[in-house]
This record gives structure tokens, C-alpha cells and sequence, in this order.
């Protein structure tokens, strides 16, 4: 009995003889926000107040479609925001219907998605 014993119970350790690579840990999250979304399903949002989370924005949002996802970024990215709908249609809909709609009194910019190249 005890707490998971072994090697093989139910403990987070697995063997000492595992390769670090292969263990299954509690490190960062791999897969973190949407990375692999295809473009056209993917909107920009900007000019959004101060203190927008992102229940506020995917509400706003959704007058267009449902959304899959939704963020609204801190930090160096204060003020925009990226949704992800289910299908191209929406999300055209969104930037023609959403585009200088209000939040908490504020217009807010609503574009297609660009992704901009990193800088070397």
C-alpha cells in the first residue's frame, strides 16, 4: 500500500531509467493558445479598452458566430485581441458586422488575421 509505491503505481515519477525527453511532466503547456488555426477562420480585433478579458470579448463576439476561441492579450499586446470562428463565413461576418462596434463605450477595430513575420 502506501502512496502510489513502486515504479509502476500511480505516481508522476515513472522510471529512473526513462530518457528526461520521454517522460510525460508537468512542464509548460505544449500546445498553448491556436497556433495551427487556418487563417481564414481567424480575426483581429484591436482598440480594445483596458481590463477586456477575454468573457467580454468572446460575448461581444459571438453576435457575429460562435466562436471556437478567444483571446485578449496583456502585457505587450494590451488592447488586442485574436477570435477564431468555425467557418470562413463567420468569420468574414465578423469583420463586416463587428468593425467599429462598441465595448464598455470604446470602438473597437475588427480585421482579418495577418500573421507577421518575426524579426531576425
Amino acid at each position: 500500500m502506501g502512496w502510489g509505491g513502486g515504479w509502476g503505481g500511480k505516481g508522476g515519477w515513472g522510471s529512473p531509467w526513462q530518457p528526461m525527453f520521454m517522460k510525460k511532466g508537468w512542464g509548460k503547456g505544449g500546445n498553448r493558445g491556436q497556433t495551427k488555426v487556418d487563417p481564414s477562420l481567424k480575426v483581429w480585433v484591436g482598440n480594445l479598452p483596458t481590463g477586456v478579458d477575454w468573457k467580454t470579448l468572446e460575448t461581444h463576439m459571438n453576435q457575429a458566430g460562435k466562436t471556437k476561441w478567444v483571446e485578449s492579450f496583456k502585457g505587450k499586446g494590451e488592447g488586442t485581441g485574436t477570435v477564431v470562428y468555425s467557418t470562413a463565413e463567420e468569420a468574414t461576418n465578423a469583420v463586416t458586422m463587428l468593425n467599429g462596434s462598441q465595448i464598455n463605450g470604446q470602438a473597437i477595430q475588427v480585421d482579418v488575421w495577418v500573421k507577421q513575420e518575426k524579426a531576425a
